[in-house]
């Protein structure tokens, strides 16, 4: 069986592309990771993924705002909670190929 390829989620930000590569939970903020789009499939293994913060719309559910985030410990709490998620996935995928 072939996996069905994964539609990329990307967003426009500033007139640049970014690819979404996953949400996060952190003291009850969400947080989002993009990394600049590339068109080929080789992502590069030394991207850096931009971390920015969910602020819902209260009064438009299908709308919200993304926040940088200013404390850089927060942002390294964050980052971590990402790499420790991404890491997760990693064994999954290691398990699913067994």
């Amino acid at each position: 069986m072939i996996p069905e390829e994964e539609e990329l989620a990307l967003i426009e930000l500033e007139g640049e592309k970014y690819e979404v590569i996953d949400t996060v939970n952190v003291d009850g903020h969400s947080y989002i990771a993009l990394i600049p789009y590339e068109e080929s499939d080789d992502l590069a293994e030394d991207a850096e993924f931009t971390i920015l913060e969910i602020i819902d719309d209260p009064e438009d559910e299908e709308n919200c705002t993304l926040k940088t985030i200013d404390d850089e410990e927060l942002y390294e709490r964050i980052g971590d909670a990402f790499i420790e998620q991404f890491g997760m996935y990693d064994e999954e995928d290691a398990g699913d190929s067994e």
